[in-house]
C-alpha cells in the first residue's frame, strides 16, 4: 500500500533551497557573533562553526555529501 506522503519527491528544489538558506543564515549569524567576540579562541571558534555551517548550506543545495541521494533510494521512489 503506497501512501501519498512515501511517493512525493523527498527533495525538490524548494526543499534544498529552504534547508542551504537556514543553514546559511546560522553561519551568517556566527559569523557576525564572532565579529562581535572580545577574544581571539572566541573569534577563531565562531568563525570555524560558522564556516562549516555554511559549507552545509551550500553543499545542501548542491545535493553534495552528506545531503547525496543514493542511487538505490532513487530506484526505490
Amino acid at each position: 500500500m503506497t501512501s501519498t506522503v512515501s511517493s512525493r519527491p523527498r527533495d525538490c528544489l524548494g526543499c534544498r533551497i529552504v534547508g542551504a538558506a537556514g543553514l546559511i543564515g546560522i553561519g551568517a549569524y556566527l559569523a557576525n557573533v564572532a565579529w562581535k567576540n572580545q577574544s581571539f579562541i572566541g573569534k577563531v571558534t565562531f568563525s570555524t562553526v560558522s564556516l562549516a555551517f555554511v559549507t552545509l548550506g551550500v553543499q545542501r543545495y548542491k545535493q553534495e555529501f552528506p545531503f547525496e541521494k543514493k542511487t538505490e533510494d532513487i530506484q526505490k521512489s
